[in-house]
């Protein structure tokens, strides 16, 4: 071999090792996104977690109310979240919608039907929000004479309980 030959090797043993090390670089770099990625969708998750908490604690004040339009209007919490120092908060407003007395029900029942709207807000660790909406209604006992429908046991117009809560809709609806 001649002097020439072995400097043509020690240069394209360089430019591999140089390819190399660059699609190590690049692999490493993607990897690091890909992870990047995988967080922001737990951070996602978290507040989609805290959001439904939300509604869950509305539902209770609901419930656990001595009446309908009593009700707590704002609620707040923190919700524990699932990577290290990403805990979740929720925001959550109530607000009562009025009564309905067409509600299905036995005769001499005398039970209305309270509308609530539930609006809840979840946050989570690099500004990941998730906002949940929800209607429910609570059958209560009317102070006024009401005329309910007829209950039809075996079609879509079941008789109400006292005390149910029936839930109308709920879904997401886009953070702004």
């Amino acid at each position: 071999m001649n002097r020439r030959e072995r400097g043509v090797t020690l240069v394209v043993g360089l430019v591999l090792l140089s390819i190399v090390t660059l699609l190590a670089l690049a692999g490493a770099n993607g990897a690091h996104v890909e992870q990047l990625l995988a967080q922001n969708e737990s951070f996602r998750e978290n507040a989609a977690i805290a959001a439904s908490t939300g509604i869950e604690v509305a539902l209770r004040a609901i419930v656990n109310s001595p009446a309908p339009d009593t009700v707590t209007s704002g609620l707040a919490g923190e919700v524990p979240g699932d990577l290290p120092g990403a805990a979740a908060s929720y925001q959550a407003t109530i607000r009562f919608m009025g009564y309905e007395d067409g509600v299905p029900q036995d005769e001499g029942a005398q039970l209305a039907g309270a509308h609530f709207e539930i609006e809840s807000t979840g946050q989570s660790a690099r500004n990941a929000v998730d906002r949940q909406r929800a209607h429910v209604l609570l059958v209560v006992k009317s102070d006024t004479p009401v005329s309910g429908r007829a209950c039809e046991p075996l079609v879509a117009q079941r008789c109400r309980q006292l005390h149910e809560l029936r839930l109308q809709s709920w879904q997401r609806v886009p953070a702004t």
